[in-house]
Order: structure tokens, then sequence, then C-alpha cells
């Protein structure tokens, strides 16, 4: 009786050393997170500014990004309250929080553009200072996509490339 709770014991040890070590896939199964970049645009060309078209729109883009992926902590799937849409809820690390901070500070009224390896997603003009270092992306068409946002600037591996992503349509 003895052998076998001993052996028992050893093999609840194996099975749980196994769940807790990561599952190892191959590498190409692993993608960096998008590119996100948040910039100032303009509604008229300018020397300096880069043209980029979406959502049945042309803007011109400042040169510098505000906030860019590094800038992000983490994200989530959301519904934005008022139009039952869904959204892309990030939380910002302490530096993005106070940049964001500065830069909505003194630039109400203006244009931000929200991109994802640049395609642009959303441009909302900012209304008010955003102080709190959450943003939300809205604008994405589908639930689907805004959970392959969420899940793509999500931490760890990734189940889906991002190539396979805007192939199947997302940001599109």
């Amino acid at each position: 009786m003895l052998s076998i709770l001993s052996t028992l014991a050893v093999a609840i040890t194996s099975l749980v050393a196994a769940l807790a070590a990561p599952i190892e896939g191959p590498s190409a199964a692993r993608v960096a997170a998008p590119d996100v970049q948040l910039r100032f645009a303009e509604t008229n060309p300018a020397p300096g500014l880069t043209r980029i078209e979406g959502n049945g729109r042309i803007l011109y883009l400042q040169p510098e990004a505000v906030l860019s992926t590094s800038d992000i902590a983490s994200a989530a799937l959301g519904t934005d309250p008022f139009s039952a849409s869904p959204v892309v809820e990030l939380t910002l690390t302490p530096i993005g929080r106070d940049r964001l901070a500065r830069a909505t500070t003194a630039n109400v009224g203006r244009i931000l553009a929200v991109l994802v390896d640049d395609t642009l997603i959303t441009a909302p003009i900012i209304r008010e200072p955003i102080l709190g270092g959450r943003v939300q992306i809205s604008g994405l068409m589908t639930v689907a996509e805004a959970t392959d946002l969420a899940r793509l600037l999500g931490v760890g591996p990734r189940s889906r490339s991002l190539a396979d992503a805007l192939q199947g349509g997302l940001f599109r």
C-alpha cells in the first residue's frame, strides 16, 4: 500500500510540474506584439507630415509618436457602454500614462490617430485631457477583430500570427 501511495505521489508531482511548465511551440507561433502608435494628425498636408488613408478618410501624421507599444502595460477586450461596440482597453505604463497626460492636456481639440502596424484604426478628436493611464481603442468592426487585437497586445505567446490576423480581415 505504501508503494502505491509513493508511486501516486510521484505521478501527481510530475503532473503538477508538467501543467505548470510553459507550453513551448514552434518559434513561428510566437509573434511580437503589433506596432501600436498614437500620433497627432492633421487634415491638411504640410512638410514633414506622412499621408495615411483609413476608415474613409485621409490624414497627415506628425512624425513622432505620442505613445507606442512599449507604453502599453496590458490590453483587454471591452464594450463601449454608449454604443455597445467592442473596444480594446489599454492600461498604460506609468511613463506612458504621464506622456499621454502631458500630450492630451496641451492638445485638446486635435486629432490623435491610432495606428496598428501602420494601419489607421481610428482617429478621435481629443475632447479632454486623458490623465488616468487607461485608453480605449474603438472603431473596430467586429468583436473578433477587437479580441484579436487585445490578444496580440497581451503578454505571452500568441496563438495566431499577426500576418494571419491581417490576412483574415483584421483592421480592414
